[in-house]
Protein backbone atom coordinates (compact mmCIF):
# COMPACT_ATOMS: atom_id res chain seq x y z
CA UNK A 1 0.00 0.00 0.00
CA UNK A 2 1.83 2.70 -1.42
CA UNK A 3 0.38 5.49 1.01
CA UNK A 4 1.16 3.79 4.32
CA UNK A 5 3.50 4.99 6.65
CA UNK A 6 5.55 2.98 9.34
CA UNK A 7 6.52 5.07 12.93
CA UNK A 8 7.57 3.39 15.80
CA UNK A 9 5.02 0.70 15.73
CA UNK A 10 2.28 3.13 14.30
CA UNK A 11 0.40 1.76 11.43
CA UNK A 12 -0.81 5.28 9.54
CA UNK A 13 -2.13 6.50 6.04
CA UNK A 14 -2.26 9.62 4.41
CA UNK A 15 -6.11 8.89 3.29
CA UNK A 16 -8.51 6.00 3.89
CA UNK A 17 -12.40 5.09 5.29
CA UNK A 18 -11.54 8.26 8.43
CA UNK A 19 -14.91 5.87 10.38
CA UNK A 20 -12.18 2.76 10.55
CA UNK A 21 -9.30 5.15 11.69
CA UNK A 22 -8.32 5.63 15.17
CA UNK A 23 -7.17 9.29 15.29
CA UNK A 24 -4.38 10.82 14.11
CA UNK A 25 -0.86 11.37 14.23
CA UNK A 26 0.36 15.25 14.49
CA UNK A 27 4.16 16.27 14.48
CA UNK A 28 5.57 20.13 13.97
CA UNK A 29 7.96 22.42 15.04
CA UNK A 30 7.98 26.04 16.02
CA UNK A 31 11.53 26.88 15.48
CA UNK A 32 12.67 30.25 16.23
CA UNK A 33 9.24 31.83 16.18
CA UNK A 34 8.89 35.37 17.10
CA UNK A 35 4.99 36.68 15.74
CA UNK A 36 3.67 40.26 16.75
CA UNK A 37 1.16 40.22 18.73
CA UNK A 38 -1.35 41.58 16.98
CA UNK A 39 -0.92 39.40 14.17
CA UNK A 40 -1.39 36.04 16.51
CA UNK A 41 -4.59 37.49 18.23
CA UNK A 42 -5.90 37.82 14.67
CA UNK A 43 -5.14 34.84 13.60
CA UNK A 44 -6.18 32.88 16.74
CA UNK A 45 -9.93 34.48 16.12
CA UNK A 46 -10.03 33.07 12.53
CA UNK A 47 -9.10 29.72 13.44
CA UNK A 48 -10.87 29.70 16.50
CA UNK A 49 -8.07 28.69 18.75
CA UNK A 50 -8.26 30.72 22.15
CA UNK A 51 -6.01 33.74 22.64
CA UNK A 52 -3.58 32.86 25.40
CA UNK A 53 -0.48 35.64 25.09
CA UNK A 54 -0.97 38.39 27.39
CA UNK A 55 -0.85 41.78 26.19
CA UNK A 56 1.37 43.61 28.96
CA UNK A 57 5.20 43.61 27.65
CA UNK A 58 7.80 43.71 29.45
CA UNK A 59 10.63 45.53 28.53
CA UNK A 60 13.20 43.95 30.94
CA UNK A 61 12.38 40.50 29.51
CA UNK A 62 12.15 41.97 25.88
CA UNK A 63 16.12 43.31 26.54
CA UNK A 64 17.30 39.96 27.44
CA UNK A 65 15.11 38.44 24.79
CA UNK A 66 17.16 40.80 22.35
CA UNK A 67 20.51 40.12 23.89
CA UNK A 68 20.18 36.86 24.35
CA UNK A 69 19.44 36.53 20.53
CA UNK A 70 22.95 38.17 19.53
CA UNK A 71 24.94 35.32 18.69
CA UNK A 72 27.41 34.40 15.61
CA UNK A 73 30.07 32.18 14.63
CA UNK A 74 32.88 33.75 12.40
CA UNK A 75 35.39 31.89 10.77
CA UNK A 76 38.60 34.10 9.85
CA UNK A 77 41.62 33.41 7.63
CA UNK A 78 44.37 35.16 8.24
CA UNK A 79 47.99 34.27 6.40
CA UNK A 80 46.51 30.28 5.80
CA UNK A 81 45.54 30.59 9.86
CA UNK A 82 41.90 29.97 10.68
CA UNK A 83 40.38 31.80 13.63
CA UNK A 84 37.26 30.44 15.07
CA UNK A 85 35.15 33.03 17.02
CA UNK A 86 32.39 33.26 18.90
CA UNK A 87 30.03 36.60 19.46
CA UNK A 88 27.52 36.75 21.94
CA UNK A 89 26.53 38.98 25.40
CA UNK A 90 26.63 38.06 28.89
CA UNK A 91 25.69 39.75 32.06
CA UNK A 92 27.59 42.33 33.27
CA UNK A 93 25.74 44.58 35.99
CA UNK A 94 22.06 45.19 37.61
CA UNK A 95 21.21 47.70 39.49
CA UNK A 96 17.84 49.62 40.65
CA UNK A 97 18.10 51.76 37.90
CA UNK A 98 18.65 48.56 34.70
CA UNK A 99 20.74 46.19 33.37
CA UNK A 100 24.21 45.91 31.42
CA UNK A 101 25.07 42.57 29.31
CA UNK A 102 28.69 42.64 27.48
CA UNK A 103 29.21 41.99 23.93
CA UNK A 104 32.10 39.49 23.63
CA UNK A 105 34.28 38.25 21.64
CA UNK A 106 35.55 34.51 22.36
CA UNK A 107 38.43 33.03 20.64
CA UNK A 108 37.92 29.10 20.43
CA UNK A 109 40.27 26.56 19.83
CA UNK A 110 43.21 27.92 22.46
CA UNK A 111 45.13 26.54 25.24
CA UNK A 112 42.77 29.01 27.31
CA UNK A 113 39.92 30.25 25.25
CA UNK A 114 40.76 34.23 25.04
CA UNK A 115 37.96 37.23 25.80
CA UNK A 116 37.26 40.46 24.41
CA UNK A 117 34.87 43.15 25.08
CA UNK A 118 33.35 44.97 22.39
CA UNK A 119 30.84 46.73 23.74
CA UNK A 120 28.16 47.27 26.37
CA UNK A 121 24.72 46.81 25.80
CA UNK A 122 22.40 48.91 28.68
CA UNK A 123 18.56 48.77 29.62
CA UNK A 124 17.46 51.74 31.46
CA UNK A 125 14.13 50.98 33.16
CA UNK A 126 13.18 54.88 33.92
CA UNK A 127 12.69 55.43 29.96
CA UNK A 128 12.56 51.72 28.84
CA UNK A 129 14.85 52.15 26.27
CA UNK A 130 18.56 50.80 25.34
CA UNK A 131 21.48 52.01 24.55
CA UNK A 132 25.13 50.91 23.54
CA UNK A 133 28.51 52.31 24.71
CA UNK A 134 32.13 51.78 24.83
CA UNK A 135 31.87 50.22 21.52
CA UNK A 136 35.86 49.21 20.49
CA UNK A 137 37.02 48.69 16.52
CA UNK A 138 37.42 45.26 15.61
CA UNK A 139 38.95 44.07 12.24
CA UNK A 140 36.75 40.87 12.03
CA UNK A 141 33.58 41.47 14.10
CA UNK A 142 31.20 44.11 13.12
CA UNK A 143 30.53 45.73 16.31
CA UNK A 144 27.90 48.21 15.01
CA UNK A 145 25.81 45.57 13.18
CA UNK A 146 25.68 43.69 16.35
CA UNK A 147 24.59 46.72 18.78
CA UNK A 148 21.98 47.70 15.86
CA UNK A 149 20.94 44.25 16.00
CA UNK A 150 20.21 44.30 19.66
CA UNK A 151 17.99 47.42 19.20
CA UNK A 152 15.83 46.26 16.72
CA UNK A 153 15.45 43.15 18.51
CA UNK A 154 14.28 45.26 21.54
CA UNK A 155 12.09 46.98 19.44
CA UNK A 156 10.53 43.54 18.08
CA UNK A 157 10.08 41.73 21.14
CA UNK A 158 8.14 44.04 22.55
CA UNK A 159 5.21 43.92 20.24
CA UNK A 160 5.62 40.43 19.96
CA UNK A 161 5.20 37.04 21.19
CA UNK A 162 8.23 34.58 21.58
CA UNK A 163 8.03 30.58 20.83
CA UNK A 164 7.52 30.16 24.36
CA UNK A 165 3.95 31.70 24.62
CA UNK A 166 2.98 30.62 21.57
CA UNK A 167 4.25 26.89 22.61
CA UNK A 168 1.30 27.09 25.65
CA UNK A 169 -1.26 28.35 23.13
CA UNK A 170 -0.65 25.34 20.88
CA UNK A 171 -0.34 22.65 23.71
CA UNK A 172 -3.81 24.24 25.68
CA UNK A 173 -5.69 24.14 22.51
CA UNK A 174 -4.17 20.55 21.63
CA UNK A 175 -5.18 19.14 25.69
CA UNK A 176 -8.39 20.99 24.58
CA UNK A 177 -8.90 18.16 21.56
CA UNK A 178 -7.48 15.29 24.15
CA UNK A 179 -4.47 14.70 22.23
CA UNK A 180 -1.82 13.02 23.59
CA UNK A 181 1.83 13.82 23.72
CA UNK A 182 3.63 10.53 23.16
CA UNK A 183 6.57 9.34 25.41
CA UNK A 184 9.08 10.93 22.74
CA UNK A 185 11.13 14.12 22.56
CA UNK A 186 9.49 17.08 20.36
CA UNK A 187 5.82 17.89 19.13
CA UNK A 188 4.12 14.91 19.21
CA UNK A 189 0.57 14.09 20.01
CA UNK A 190 -2.10 11.46 19.14
CA UNK A 191 -5.60 13.13 18.70
CA UNK A 192 -8.31 10.74 18.87
CA UNK A 193 -11.20 9.90 16.33
CA UNK A 194 -13.43 12.44 17.48
CA UNK A 195 -11.08 15.82 17.09
CA UNK A 196 -9.50 14.44 13.59
CA UNK A 197 -10.90 17.99 11.87
CA UNK A 198 -9.43 20.06 14.67
CA UNK A 199 -5.99 18.76 14.08
CA UNK A 200 -6.54 20.05 10.04
CA UNK A 201 -7.69 23.65 11.75
CA UNK A 202 -4.31 23.33 13.75
CA UNK A 203 -2.37 22.73 10.90
CA UNK A 204 -3.88 25.57 9.03
CA UNK A 205 -2.51 27.61 12.11
CA UNK A 206 0.84 26.86 12.15
CA UNK A 207 1.05 27.60 8.69
CA UNK A 208 -0.70 31.02 9.26
CA UNK A 209 2.36 31.42 12.09
CA UNK A 210 4.73 30.81 9.37
CA UNK A 211 3.50 33.61 7.09
CA UNK A 212 3.65 35.95 10.44
CA UNK A 213 6.91 34.55 11.73
CA UNK A 214 9.52 37.84 11.90
CA UNK A 215 12.23 35.38 11.83
CA UNK A 216 13.53 33.85 8.89
CA UNK A 217 13.27 30.18 10.38
CA UNK A 218 11.01 27.49 8.50
CA UNK A 219 8.01 26.00 10.89
CA UNK A 220 7.13 22.16 10.53
CA UNK A 221 3.16 20.48 10.53
CA UNK A 222 2.08 17.30 9.14
CA UNK A 223 -0.36 14.97 10.45
CA UNK A 224 -1.66 11.17 9.08
CA UNK A 225 -4.29 8.95 10.38
CA UNK A 226 -3.32 5.88 12.94
CA UNK A 227 -5.41 2.98 11.31
CA UNK A 228 -8.11 1.27 14.04
CA UNK A 229 -6.82 -1.85 15.20
CA UNK A 230 -6.47 -3.89 18.38
CA UNK A 231 -2.29 -3.20 17.73
CA UNK A 232 -2.79 0.52 17.38
CA UNK A 233 -5.00 0.63 20.25
CA UNK A 234 -2.52 -1.28 22.74
CA UNK A 235 0.15 1.24 21.71
CA UNK A 236 -2.05 4.39 21.93
CA UNK A 237 -3.49 2.81 25.57
CA UNK A 238 0.28 2.35 26.97
CA UNK A 239 0.41 6.15 25.64
CA UNK A 240 -2.23 7.26 27.42
CA UNK A 241 -1.13 5.75 30.80
CA UNK A 242 2.16 7.51 30.95
CA UNK A 243 0.09 10.64 29.89
CA UNK A 244 -2.33 9.53 32.95
CA UNK A 245 0.19 8.58 35.09
CA UNK A 246 2.57 11.90 35.03
CA UNK A 247 -0.79 14.37 35.21
CA UNK A 248 -2.30 12.22 38.21
CA UNK A 249 1.39 12.65 39.99
CA UNK A 250 1.17 16.67 39.20
CA UNK A 251 -2.41 16.82 40.82
CA UNK A 252 -1.06 14.88 43.75
CA UNK A 253 1.43 17.47 44.60
CA UNK A 254 -0.52 20.30 43.83
CA UNK A 255 -3.52 19.28 46.00
CA UNK A 256 -0.79 18.15 48.84
CA UNK A 257 0.85 21.39 48.80
CA UNK A 258 -2.81 23.23 49.34
CA UNK A 259 -3.86 21.19 52.11
CA UNK A 260 -0.46 21.05 53.81
CA UNK A 261 -0.28 25.16 53.29
CA UNK A 262 -3.38 26.19 54.50
CA UNK A 263 -4.81 27.78 51.15
CA UNK A 264 -7.65 30.03 52.39
CA UNK A 265 -8.72 30.77 49.00
CA UNK A 266 -11.93 28.32 48.14
CA UNK A 267 -12.18 29.32 44.18
CA UNK A 268 -8.38 27.71 44.11
CA UNK A 269 -9.43 25.06 45.87
CA UNK A 270 -12.50 24.25 43.87
CA UNK A 271 -10.64 24.86 40.52
CA UNK A 272 -8.33 22.06 41.37
CA UNK A 273 -10.99 19.50 42.48
CA UNK A 274 -12.75 20.38 39.18
CA UNK A 275 -9.23 19.52 37.61
CA UNK A 276 -9.35 16.48 39.64
CA UNK A 277 -13.01 15.57 37.73
CA UNK A 278 -12.29 16.56 34.66
CA UNK A 279 -9.06 14.45 33.93
CA UNK A 280 -11.48 11.39 35.41
CA UNK A 281 -13.91 12.16 32.65
CA UNK A 282 -10.34 12.28 29.92
CA UNK A 283 -9.41 8.50 31.38
CA UNK A 284 -13.12 7.41 30.26
CA UNK A 285 -13.33 9.17 26.93
CA UNK A 286 -9.87 7.54 26.14
CA UNK A 287 -11.05 4.10 27.31
CA UNK A 288 -14.16 4.42 24.94
CA UNK A 289 -11.96 5.17 22.13
CA UNK A 290 -9.49 2.43 22.38
CA UNK A 291 -12.56 0.20 23.43
CA UNK A 292 -10.53 -1.05 26.54
CA UNK A 293 -9.53 0.00 30.51
CA UNK A 294 -6.68 1.64 30.72
CA UNK A 295 -5.30 -0.42 33.89
CA UNK A 296 -3.18 0.07 36.79
CA UNK A 297 -4.41 3.33 37.39
CA UNK A 298 -7.19 3.02 40.44
CA UNK A 299 -5.16 3.36 43.32
CA UNK A 300 -3.54 6.77 42.10
CA UNK A 301 -6.66 8.06 41.21
CA UNK A 302 -8.08 6.75 44.55
CA UNK A 303 -5.53 8.44 46.35
CA UNK A 304 -5.93 11.74 44.16
CA UNK A 305 -9.65 11.76 44.58
CA UNK A 306 -9.49 11.76 48.76
CA UNK A 307 -7.38 14.39 48.35
CA UNK A 308 -9.41 16.47 46.09
CA UNK A 309 -12.67 15.84 48.28
CA UNK A 310 -10.41 17.28 51.19
CA UNK A 311 -9.80 20.33 49.20
CA UNK A 312 -13.59 20.56 48.91
CA UNK A 313 -14.11 20.39 52.63
CA UNK A 314 -12.11 23.56 53.20
CA UNK A 315 -13.23 25.33 50.48
CA UNK A 316 -17.22 24.83 51.93
CA UNK A 317 -16.01 25.61 55.20
CA UNK A 318 -14.38 28.37 54.55
CA UNK A 319 -17.20 30.42 52.52
CA UNK A 320 -19.77 29.44 55.42
CA UNK A 321 -17.13 31.26 57.85
CA UNK A 322 -17.17 33.90 55.03
CA UNK A 323 -20.41 34.19 55.10
CA UNK A 324 -21.43 34.05 59.23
Amino acid sequence: MGNTINFNDFIGTSSGDEGKMLGKFLYFSLANLLVKKADLEELCLKMNIPYTVGKRVSAGDAFRSATGDIRQRIVVNHGGETTIYMVYCRDNRRSASGYSRELVKETLNRQTNQYEKLANITFDKATEMIYCDNMVFDPDIDVYACCRRAEELFELYKECANRRQIETTCTNFLRSIDAVKLSVNGHLYFAPRTYMAQVDVFEDFITGLGEVNQNDTPLTVNSFYIMDDEKQRGKMAEEVYLMLKKEIETYQDRCDHFIKSGCQSPSVMERWALKVNGLETRKRRYEEILRQEIVGLNDDFSALKLLSQELQVRSSMLRVQGAA
